[in-house]
C-alpha cells in the first residue's frame, strides 16, 4: 500500500488496548497464536475464491521504552540499553563506535538468553542479564518468526522530537529577559505556512508542546534567531560555558554557533522524514546525523551520551532496511494514540478498553456509510446502509457500558433521528 494511502487513519486498525499497568504479554497472546497459524499458511475464502494466506510479522513500532522491552532488551537507563547495539551509555555518542562489531545480533542473544536461563540462582541470572543489557526472559515475539534486532527499528519521531524539544527548553533558558520578548515579537510576526495550526506561546507554554509541535517549532527556529538574535540576548553564563567547551573567544561567534546548531538540527529533520530515497539522499542522510550528532555533543554537556541522539548512528540501517525512515516511525500512531487520550475522560470508566473499541468500531461504521455504503478493498458494497439518517440512533446509543433502554434494531429506521443524537 503506498506511504499516501497508509498514512491515513481509516487504514489503522485497533486489535485492541493494553490497560495501564496491564500485562502486555497476556493480552499479545491470541495475535501470537493466530500469527503463528498464519505463518504456516491457512486456506481462506476471499471474494468467492480460495486462497492460501502466508503472513508475518514485518516490524514492530514503538517508542524507547516499550521498543525495548518487545526486544528483550533492558531500557535505557541500563548500561547497555539500545536494542540495536551493545555501545555501553558512557559512549553513545563517541565518534570511535565500531557498530559492526557491537551489533546485537539474534543468534548471539540467543546465546545470552540460554546463558541466563542456564544460571543457577537469579543473582547469578540478574548479574549475566546486566552484563548484556538483557531481560530475565526472551519477549513473547520470539515464538514467531522475526529477527528481534533488525525488526524494531528505532523510532525517527520519538528520538528527533526528544532531541528537539530538549534543545528548544535549553535555547529558551539561556535567553534574557529582553532575549525572550525579541524572540516572541519575532515569533508572532513570523509567516506560517497557511496549513498549519497555531502554536502555543513557547516561552510559557513549552511543557504542554506536543511532538508535532516541536518539529513545526524547529523548522523555523532557525529563521526566527536569524532575524533577532544577538549576544546580549543571552545571559553571559550560558556564553561563557558554550566558549569554554568550544574553543571560542568572542560573544559573536557563540551566538553564531547557536544558530548553526538549530540550522544543522532544522536540515536532518528535513532529511530524515523524506518520503522516498535515493542513493545520494543516504549519503546526504548519513551526513547530516554525524553533523547532528557530534555539533550537538560537542556545544552541550545535556546532549553527551543520550540515546536519543545515539540512535543517529542507527537510522542509516533502518532507512535502508525499509526503504525510508517514515516506513517505521509512530507518527500517525501517535495522532490515534492522542485521540483515544482525549476519548477516555468522556467514557464512564467502567470498562474503558471495551468503551473505546466500541466507539472506534461505531467511529468506522460512520465512514463507511459516509463513503455511501461502499468499501474499497471489497468488490461489493451493502445496501443496507446506503441511507445515514436510518441508522444514526442505533449506532449512537450503545457507546458506553450503562443501563439505557434498547434500541428496536428493526424500527431504528422510523425513529427520529434527532431524538437518536440528542439521547
Amino acid at each position: 500500500m503506498p506511504f499516501s494511502e497508509r498514512n491515513q487513519l481509516r487504514n489503522h486498525f485497533v486489535l485492541g488496548f493494553v490497560p495501564f499497568g496491564g500485562c502486555f504479554d497476556d493480552f499479545i497472546k491470541p495475535f501470537i497464536e493466530e500469527m503463528k497459524q498464519l505463518e504456516e499458511g491457512k486456506i481462506m475464502d476471499i471474494q468467492g475464491n480460495k486462497s492460501l494466506v502466508i503472513a508475518s510479522i514485518g516490524d514492530i513500532t514503538a517508542d524507547l521504552p516499550q521498543g525495548n522491552d518487545m526486544a528483550g532488551v533492558k531500557r535505557h537507563g541500563a548500561t547497555r540499553g539500545c536494542r540495536t547495539c551493545n555501545a555501553t551509555k558512557d559512549s553513545w555518542t563517541a565518534n570511535n563506535l565500531d557498530l559492526l562489531l557491537i551489533s546485537r545480533y539474534k543468534h548471539l542473544a540467543d546465546k545470552q538468553f540460554e546463558e541466563i536461563s542456564a544460571a543457577p540462582m537469579i543473582t547469578r541470572c540478574k548479574e549475566i542479564a546486566t552484563e548484556h543489557g538483557l531481560q530475565l526472559q526472551p519477549p513473547i515475539l520470539d515464538y514467531l518468526r522475526w529477527e528481534r534486532h533488525l525488526q524494531s527499528p528505532q523510532d525517527v519521531y520519538h528520538a528527533t522530537a526528544g532531541k528537539v524539544l530538549r534543545l528548544l527548553k535549553m535555547t529558551i533558558e539561556s535567553f534574557t529577559l529582553e532575549g525572550k520578548s525579541a524572540f516572541l515579537a519575532n515569533w508572532k510576526t513570523f509567516e506560517y505556512p497557511r496549513t498549519w495550526h497555531k502554536l502555543p506561546n513557547p516561552i510559557s507554554h513549552i511543557d504542554s508542546f506536543m511532538m508535532s509541535d516541536c518539529l513545526q517549532l524547529a523548522m523555523i527556529f532557525p529563521f526566527i534567531l536569524n532575524r533577532f538574535l544577538k549576544h546580549h540576548h543571552f545571559k553571559q553564563s550560558e556564553l561563557t560555558k558554550l566558549q569554554h567547551r568550544m574553543g571560542i573567544s568572542r560573544n559573536d561567534s557563540a551566538t553564531n554557533l547557536w544558530i548553526r546548531c538549530w540550522s544543522v538540527v532544522a536540515r536532518t529533520m528535513v532529511t530524515v522524514f523524506k518520503g522516498s530515497f535515493t542513493e545520494d539522499d543516504y549519503v546526504e542522510l548519513r551526513e547530516c546525523l554525524d553533523n547532528e550528532r557530534k555539533l550537538l555533543s560537542q556545544m552541550f554537556e545535556e546532549f553527551e551520551c543520550l540515546l536519543n541522539l545515539h540512535i543517529n548512528f542507527h537510522l542509516i540501517l533502518h532507512a535502508k532496511n525499509y526503504a525510508t525512515l517514515l516506513n517505521t516511525s509512530v507518527g500517525m500512531k501517535e495522532m490515534i494514540h492522542r485521540i483515544f487520550k482525549n476519548i477516555v475522560p468522556r467514557t464512564n470508566l467502567k470498562d474503558v478498553s471495551l468503551d473505546l473499541l466500541r466507539r472506534y468500531n461505531t467511529l468506522f461504521a460512520l465512514r463507511y456509510l459516509m463513503d455511501g455504503g461502499t468499501d474499497f478493498q471489497s468488490s461489493k458494497s451493502s445496501s443496507g446502509f446506503m441511507s445515514i439518517s436510518q441508522h444514526l440512533k442505533r449506532l449512537m446509543s450503545d457507546w458506553f457500558i450503562a443501563k439505557d433502554k434498547k434500541v428496536n434494531v428493526m424500527n431504528d429506521g422510523n425513529e427520529d433521528v434527532n431524538e437518536g443524537i440528542n439521547n
